[in-house]
């Protein structure tokens, strides 16, 4: 079994915001790595800074100068020499001025308790950095803050300076460094969405010409032609476009004239079988007729049994006589030429209620002259409606059906070119195109005869559904100006 493939449907997107969307994920990437940067190197430069302050203040808290009374081997700290580190780094005061940088403190540590601390206010001209990105620095690099270092003398630990920075300077040193380049960053972006945007717009302007001949070739226009582009992409398109036009236009002319040529000989044969209905058929009822009045008349005297024989031949020949008057009428409707177009498609709609007797209503309007029309298309004008009307009554069961004829014809132009347009609208309220409908025997055939009509026309047929219930058939054929046609 053969397996059917569906394709599934792409999403549509607009290439111009497309890029701009594009261009500013990978901005936005380019700016997430820059901060990232940035958040490690001021990361870097405070565990540097830090680290360069615990150890200069350590090597100046260990100079020999600093005790007045040696510690003896094995003596654990926490005697005299406790009150010389502590004052030795109150002393320390002009030294850390020159040392520290704003935001940095330097504690002296004893015994694991703090027992002095220096430290220097910090205050940015930017103000502190939003609360979330100092929650986020903190979780990330908080604990690299601080540096320590063990004070030792003869091997002992006498104590440790730690030194740390205050949290909020460090975060403002380096928000204010995101800051600038964010603002960088969305200057970029802007700049480079406004440029993306103007030049995908010029290179994209030969599309909208593109675009336009495929809705031009799609409403049938199939002379419309793509002009040649710079652009190697397009010129492609285009002539890849305008091949198929050619193609398509070649391909149409020659079926409609082949749809023509099959109309014309279906019409020779309609009027040939007409003809020979007429000539020979009705002369040999007229003439059965005829003869079943005589034996009607000789019976009467001689054998009145054979009277009512005689009596329902004449019926008989009577109700075939009539029936092949209508079907020559079907066939080949010689009073267009003689009565006009517009007086044969009344009576086809007088024809219509009265053999529906109420059940359906038929209603004709026109719009303009149609006598006006040239004889070469009055009979397929007669044969669209009446095939639009048969269709209604085999198919649709409507209540009511409308048809419509309207005639634009205009003097103007050359002979040969399209001097006016011929609409035809057949619509009914019936049970439209349903899938029962599509089923019944001989159902498309008739809109298969009115589309051949139309091709050989030149014209165009639509069948669509209506909005409540039923169906409308419409075509729209052109008239061309031949010399001595009326408008």
């Amino acid at each position: 079994m053969r397996e059917t493939k569906v394709l599934r449907r792409l999403p549509v997107f607009d290439l111009k915001w497309s890029l701009l969307r594009q261009v500013a994920a990978v901005a936005l990437l380019c700016f997430l790595g820059g901060a990232a940067i940035s958040v490690f190197q001021a990361e870097q430069e405070t565990s540097k800074a830090n680290r360069a302050v615990g150890d200069a203040v350590g090597r100046f808290l260990e100079r020999p100068l600093l005790f007045a009374v040696d510690v003896p081997p094995g003596v654990a700290p926490g005697g005299r020499n406790r009150f010389d580190l502590r004052a030795r780094f109150r002393e320390m005061d002009p030294f850390l001025d020159q040392v520290i940088s704003p935001g940095q403190c330097v504690q002296l540590d004893e015994a694991g308790k703090v027992v002095v601390s220096s430290c220097l206010g910090f205050r940015s001209p930017q103000g502190e950095a939003p609360a979330w990105f100092s929650a986020f620095y903190r979780w990330a690099v908080g604990s690299r803050m601080t540096y320590e270092r063990p004070v030792t003398h003869q091997g002992l630990v006498l104590g440790k300076v730690i030194v740390s920075s205050n949290p909020s300077a460090v975060t403002a040193r380096a928000w204010s460094d995101i800051s600038r380049m964010l603002g960088l960053s969305a200057a970029t972006i802007g700049a480079l969405g406004v440029l993306v945007y103007f030049v995908v717009e010029r290179a994209l302007r030969p599309t909208r010409d593109v675009v336009s001949g495929l809705n031009r070739l799609a409403a049938g226009d199939l002379k419309c032609r793509l002009p040649p582009f710079r652009l190697a992409e397009l010129q492609r398109i285009s002539n890849v476009f305008n091949d198929l036009a050619t193609t398509l236009e070649v391909a149409t002319s020659e079926r409609a004239d082949m749809a023509r040529r099959l109309v014309e000989a279906r019409e020779q044969e309609r009027r040939h079988l007409a003809r020979v209905l007429h000539d020979e058929l009705a002369q040999s009822l007229s003439a059965m007729s005829a003869t079943a009045a005589s034996i009607k008349v000789t019976a009467s005297t001689d054998c009145p049994s054979l009277v009512p024989e005689a009596q329902a031949i004449t019926e008989t020949a009577g109700n075939i006589m009539k029936g092949l008057r209508r079907t020559v009428q079907e066939l080949r409707l010689q009073e267009i030429d003689d009565v006009g177009l517009l007086t044969s498609l009344e009576e086809l709609i007088a024809g219509h209620n009265r053999r529906s007797c109420g059940k359906t209503r038929f209603f004709l309007e026109t719009h303009g002259d149609l006598n006006a029309l040239p004889p070469a298309i009055t009979g397929h004008i007669f044969h669209i409606v009446q095939e639009g009307l048969t269709n209604a009554v085999k198919h649709a069961q409507a209540a009511n059906v409308h048809a419509m004829v309207r005639i634009d014809l205009t003097q103007d132009g050359a002979p040969g070119s399209a001097a006016g347009l011929v609409e035809v609208t057949v619509e009914d309220d019936g049970a439209g195109l349903t899938q029962e409908i599509r089923r019944e025997a001989g159902f498309g055939l008739g809109l298969i005869g009115i589309r051949e009509r139309t091709l050989a026309l030149g014209g165009q047929m639509n069948v669509v559904s209506r909005s409540e219930k039923g169906l409308i058939l419409s075509v729209a054929i052109p008239v061309l100006n031949a010399p001595g046609s009326a408008s």
